[in-house]
């Protein structure tokens, strides 16, 4: 129960209203670390209440005065208006007044720079280019002042593109800085940032090897030569889904099939990175009142974005990055729902199924007959025994000899990883043919 944290009293009252009853693993773990003031790097799969974990300490402990007490950067403006509107949920029944303040994207600068010169935030919500421009460039946010500092889908906001800035960011903040990271992954430059700036901090990974939460059922549907905007169609006729999101790669995709989805009869949402900051609010807003059951998205939706009633994502075209597979079908499954994640593949997507595999992740292939969704016949030890052939075969034809020159083997290994590529996409060429031929 959260009584053993010692919350002040408007903390309680604030749980009560959000009907918080008893703490998440993460939030269990998490929050001791914070009131103690120790860095806490927090891994944990998303829809697992890990910003309440950072939210509710924070806002305990918050110092109410003239200066900037706690900062949280986030990668986007949506997951920041999320926060913002948590934070305005619990911070209203505090005894006192706590000025907090959101600075993303497409907001009024002129009016932030007459608000900041008059006063500072006791806590602020902020995106990377918003903290380069009125705190680094400006300097009219003064967050040198910050006690602690949150990170927030920590594995989005390192990102190459932003290491430098996030660099002049964290070389302004006095050395006794309480840090606190959260992400769902760590990519290679969050790594590098948390041996540069942290020489010490406590480690909560809840992710045990399993990628995604086991409430969540992983279906691989292949589409052979079918056509995808068709099988959509039937699959949401099947489910009648009380909230499915609809992942493609571009926003152009994603036109394409709400426009498709709307031709069927559906009345689809659509989110994409090109809509207006206000348009974008609407769209969230609709979503969450339950005006839409059907919703068309490309990744702007798939980070850090709680949204409630989920009950379906379906990958329309798998994300190229295999993390980005994570955050979407972590849309569905939030807190202690269970979610069903379906994802459209083709014949040159098993490498992709067998890097999920290898990360933990357990998938059923099913497909779509008669109406109904039942398991997919495989042939995969046949398929496996066919590669050995074909391998040695191939090494059988560029041998090996006793004696070879520096760096032939692993030249040879390359032409024979250069000949298997060749062979299957002759293969599935010639698949391509003969399904087309039968249809």
């Amino acid at each position: 129960m959260f009584e053993k944290f010692n919350f002040r009293p408007f903390i309680h009252r604030a749980l009560r209203e959000l009907e918080f009853y008893k703490p998440t693993p993460i939030q269990d773990e998490v929050i001791p670390l914070i009131q103690k003031g120790e860095n806490v790097i927090g891994k944990s799969q998303t829809g697992t209440g890990k910003t309440h974990a950072f939210l509710l300490p924070l806002l305990d402990g918050l110092k109410t005065g003239e200066e900037l007490d706690a900062l949280i950067i986030v990668p986007t403006r949506e997951l920041g208006m999320q926060i913002f509107e948590e934070i305005r949920k619990i911070i209203k029944h505090h005894p006192g007044l706590v000025d907090a303040r959101l600075y993303v994207g497409g907001t009024d600068r002129a009016d932030e720079t007459e608000k900041l010169e008059k006063s500072q935030p006791q806590i602020a919500v902020a995106t990377v280019g918003k903290l380069k421009d009125l705190a680094i460039d400006a300097n009219l946010l003064k967050i040198y002042t910050a006690r602690r500092v949150v990170v927030d889908e920590a594995d989005m906001v390192f990102v190459p593109e932003e290491l430098e800035t996030i660099d002049r960011i964290f070389s302004v903040f006095a050395d006794d800085v309480q840090t606190l990271v959260f992400s769902a992954t760590i990519n290679q430059e969050l790594s590098v940032f948390l041996n540069r700036y942290l020489k010490s901090f406590a480690f909560v990974d809840l992710t045990e090897k399993a990628i995604t939460k086991e409430e969540i059922e992983h279906v691989f549907i292949p589409t052979k030569n079918k056509d995808k905007h068709a099988l959509l169609v039937e699959l949401l006729h099947l489910f009648h889904p009380y909230l499915a999101l609809i992942f493609t790669n571009t926003r152009e995709k994603a036109e394409a099939v709400a426009s498709y989805l709307a031709h069927a009869g559906f009345k689809p949402g659509l989110l994409t990175g090109n809509l207006k900051p206000r348009e974008r609010r609407q769209v969230l807003k609709r979503i969450r009142e339950g005006a839409y059951q059907y919703v068309v998205a490309t990744d702007l939706a798939a980070r850090g974005m709680d949204i409630t009633g989920v009950s379906h994502v379906i990958n329309f075209e798998l994300p190229r990055d295999i993390d980005f597979y994570i955050h979407r079908t972590g849309r569905t499954g939030r807190m202690d729902f269970t979610g069903t994640a379906i994802s459209f593949y083709d014949y040159e997507d098993v490498d992709y199924l067998k890097k999920l595999e290898r990360k933990g992740l357990r998938w059923v292939l099913k497909e779509l007959k008669a109406g109904e969704l039942v398991p997919a016949k495989t042939r995969s030890s046949q398929r496996k025994i066919r590669k050995e052939e074909v391998l040695a075969e191939l090494k059988a034809r560029i041998p090996l000899g006793k004696k070879v020159k520096p760096g032939y083997k692993k030249k040879r290994k390359q032409m024979i990883e250069k000949e298997l590529k060749k062979m299957k996409r002759a293969y599935i060429d010639e698949k391509y043919r003969r399904l087309a031929k039968k249809k």
